[in-house]
């Protein structure tokens, strides 16, 4: 029998109100993924469920607090800065954008800015989000997926199915 694979288990959230995404531009020295957007989140933490470990996130990282969010996708993901991860990619909606406009500043993690649908920075996203963010905006079943990595945080093959 084979070595059993250990995985960590992350949540990644985008929050959404009115037509607008709300996104997270990773600090210049974070270990992965510098400088670029994504959603917000974070390890799970232990004992807690899925669910409840993404509205926390989004609580820590924004001062929002959105009464649910709802499943997307789960990816594993293996190599990334040498280490394997089962993510759990949640969309959460807000009635108004303008809560968490000025909460970013100064923020460890970096900025949060919200963005309408077609000012979204897709060329300085996460570059797996130009695939995953529009399929994640969309209602639909819940995605299920493969993603490598070269042992850094350059992506080599992400694969999504239903």
């Amino acid at each position: 029998m084979g070595e059993r694979l250990q995985v960590v288990p992350v949540t990644l959230c985008f929050v959404l109100a009115k037509g607008e995404v709300l996104l997270s531009r990773r600090a210049p020295d974070r270990d992965r993924f510098p400088g670029l957007w994504n959603g917000v989140g974070g390890h799970v933490e232990p004992g807690e469920d899925l669910r409840a470990a993404a509205l926390r996130e989004v609580r820590e990282e924004t001062g929002l607090a959105p009464g649910h969010a709802e499943l997307r996708a789960v990816i594993h993901e293996s190599g990334l800065l040498g280490r394997a991860h089962l993510l759990f990619v949640f969309r959460a909606e807000l009635a108004e954008p303008a809560a968490a406009r000025a909460s970013g500043a100064g923020r460890a993690e970096g900025e949060l800015a919200w963005f309408a649908a077609e000012h979204i920075p897709w060329d300085a996203l996460v570059p797996d989000l130009r695939v995953l963010l529009p399929r994640v905006l969309e209602p639909g079943p819940v995605l299920f997926g493969v993603q490598e990595f070269d042992g850094g945080d350059r992506a080599l093959r992400l694969e999504l199915a239903p």
